[in-house]
């Protein structure tokens, strides 16, 4: 029996929560005034506690590799926890590990990330910017019900330099797109979602726009929101007309909320947050949703 398409999976649990929320499940390095992993709890109890305490509000749980694996074979572990919860929890998980690079090399990063392994995860994030054939070995995955989020236009300051780079008649990053549309094409499931998807920030919301034209069936997902400063009506700009196809992500504001509640317990903030962002995302679509409406009448 074929594997679930990944997008409809994603969709379908979207629907069923009413919410795009993604929990960004990153602990912060230690650094002086700001701990990293908040005292009385180890690296795993900290990442887990947040991932059951939100798991009513979110759909997605996505750890970012770099600070798992900066903390070695503890952190790898805590990793696996994490992954290994989110799935009991029936949550969606996502491996940010923006991978690419050629021949042999990408295949065993797909393996390692979209296999069967310990790293194993629904989804995980790719960096396009060798060329198509670094792709390839994880648009392979597709086919056994894996999800992959091509970097498209990101949503750090700097990103500009490269990615709004015209070649020659338009900006990089919309070249990357349209070649995102293309590799998706094939994997189109019944939501009308490709799981071959994107990954576009909030902070620049007409660039999101642009990229929803450029890739109408495109799942993306949104970075930006919270931390980076980008607002829930920046956040839902690459939504679909019909208000899906995107899901948001919030790691640092949720997972350290309790830094800006005076006595506040880091689990409980965090599960404050998620369902507060959950709501406030809801809202924000339902007003696009009301202005769109306005606008064609």
């Amino acid at each position: 029996m074929p594997a679930m398409n990944f997008a409809d999976r994603l969709a379908h649990a979207s629907r069923l929560k009413e919410s795009v929320v993604v929990l960004g499940i990153d602990p912060q390095l230690d650094a002086p005034g700001a701990p990293g992993i908040p005292r009385g709890y180890t690296l795993a109890r900290f990442c887990c506690e947040i991932v059951e305490a939100c798991a009513r509000s979110a759909v997605v749980v996505k750890p970012q590799l770099a600070f798992y694996e900066a903390r070695g074979l503890e952190g790898m572990r805590a990793f696996c926890e994490v992954v290994k919860l989110a799935r009991r929890l029936g949550l969606i998980t996502i491996a940010d590990a923006k991978r690419g690079d050629i021949g042999t090399t990408s295949a065993a990063y797909a393996e390692a990330f979209l296999g069967d392994g310990d790293f194993s995860c629904d989804a995980v994030t790719v960096n396009p910017y060798q060329g198509s054939d670094t792709l390839m070995p994880f648009l392979a995955k597709v086919r056994d019900g894996r999800g992959v989020f091509v970097l498209v236009r990101t949503s750090n300051p700097s990103s500009g330099e490269f990615q709004d780079l015209n070649a020659p008649n338009r900006p990089i990053w919309e070249s990357v797109a349209a070649r995102v549309n293309g590799w998706g094409g094939d994997c189109v499931g019944a939501s009308g979602l490709s799981s071959v998807g994107a990954v576009v920030g909030a902070t620049y919301p007409e660039h999101a726009r642009r990229a929803r034209e450029l890739m109408p069936a495109a799942t993306i997902l949104v970075p930006g929101y919270g931390a980076q400063g980008a607002s829930a009506a920046d956040a839902v700009a690459s939504a679909r007309a019909d208000g899906t196809g995107f899901v948001v992500n919030a790691s640092r504001s949720l997972m350290y909320a309790y830094q800006k509640k005076d006595g506040a317990k880091p689990v409980e903030a965090a599960a404050e947050y998620a369902e507060a962002m959950r709501l406030e995302l809801n809202a924000a679509l339902a007003a696009r949703r009301t202005e769109a409406l306005s606008r064609s009448a």
